[in-house]
């Protein structure tokens, strides 16, 4: 395979430069240069704003870093996109109300409309949506670009956007090789993968999580709260640490921890034993501490050594039913 430029331009700015260049080739004064880029970038736009094939295109102004906007758009002086191009962490849902407010205090006779542009996957998009942001995923963007790919195939198509399109289609090739690696060979879009696959049927939340060993992609879910007495209370939960699955705790105050640790250790271990889950101790005493961990990896494989997903959440829901258990247990 050749080299890619955005295999070696990988920062925001590239992906921000890229998107900036696409939308300015919907303006009409670029059609006879190359029509398929600007039917391409057409297409692009009508899908940022929401609009059919139908919609006519005409006039678009794009740039960058308007007001710590990462890409902004003008569409036919009717409609004003905001972008927020993100690759890798999470964005702040204060700062996106922010280039909202902006936006709308600039054009108050267009219709706004706010983009959350995100390629790679990302464990949650609550904060996003309730900002007024729709996501803008990679499946949709390689929509997008897949009828200019099959236009272009016998003939020399624009490089830029063919490396764009053959980068996202490998990142879809990363992000889905859990399905096809064996458990010790998966990488970080394997994880990636594999908790927003499973999302999906449990729900909860994923992302990273920063410690002194280095981090890791965390799984967090099934959350119960519950109280020794009124002044002894705490929260419980799942946590899977990549390959590693974690009953974690929370206390409600810091003198309270090591008897709030000891009470619902005393509850886990002797309903765990009943549902036949083979747990032991694990962590220490902390704001948020691990208490015990799954002796054996939750993930369940097939035969040729793959995982089974289907088998791998019915043993997760397993799981959860001790949490549920435990959690009426404690609030009997």
């Amino acid at each position: 395979m050749k080299p890619n430029i955005f295999e070696i331009a990988t920062s925001e700015l590239s992906q921000d430069a890229l998107i900036t260049w696409l939308l300015k080739w919907a303006d009409n004064r670029y059609s006879s240069i190359d029509n398929n880029i600007h039917l391409c970038a057409i297409k692009f736009v009508q899908a940022l704003i929401g609009e059919t094939d139908n919609y006519c295109i005409t006039e678009v102004e794009a740039g960058r870093q308007w007001n710590n906007i990462d890409v902004w758009a003008r569409i036919n002086n009717e409609y004003f996109i905001v972008i927020e191009d993100k690759k890798g962490t999470r964005e702040h849902s204060n700062q996106l109300k922010r280039y909202a407010e902006i936006a709308k205090r600039h054009y108050e006779n267009t219709k706004i409309i706010l983009v959350y542009f995100k390629m790679e996957e990302q464990g949650e998009y609550s904060e996003i949506e309730n900002a007024g942001f729709s996501v803008f995923t990679r499946k949709n963007m390689l929509s997008v670009i897949d009828n200019y790919y099959h236009q272009t195939i016998d003939n020399k198509g624009n490089e830029i956007l063919l490396d764009y399109y053959y980068y996202l289609k490998e990142l879809d090739k990363k992000i889905d090789s859990f399905k096809s690696l064996p458990l010790d060979k998966w990488h970080w879009y394997s994880w990636t993968g594999f908790f927003s696959t499973i999302q999906k049927e449990i729900g909860g939340d994923w992302g990273y999580v920063h410690n002194a060993s280095g981090g890791f992609l965390g799984f967090w879910w099934r959350w119960h709260h519950g109280k020794l007495d009124d002044d002894k209370r705490l929260e419980f939960y799942l946590q899977l640490e990549q390959h590693k699955l974690v009953f974690k705790l929370s206390a409600n105050k810091p003198e309270y921890r090591d008897e709030i640790r000891a009470y619902y250790r005393s509850k886990l271990y002797s309903l765990a034993q009943k549902e036949n889950i083979n747990i032991r101790q694990y962590g220490r005493l902390g704001e948020s501490m691990g208490v015990a961990i799954l002796n054996e990896d939750y993930r369940i494989t097939n035969k040729d050594g793959l995982i089974n997903i289907l088998a791998t959440i019915e043993n997760l829901r397993k799981i959860e039913n001790l949490i549920d258990l435990l959690s009426k247990e404690i609030n009997k």
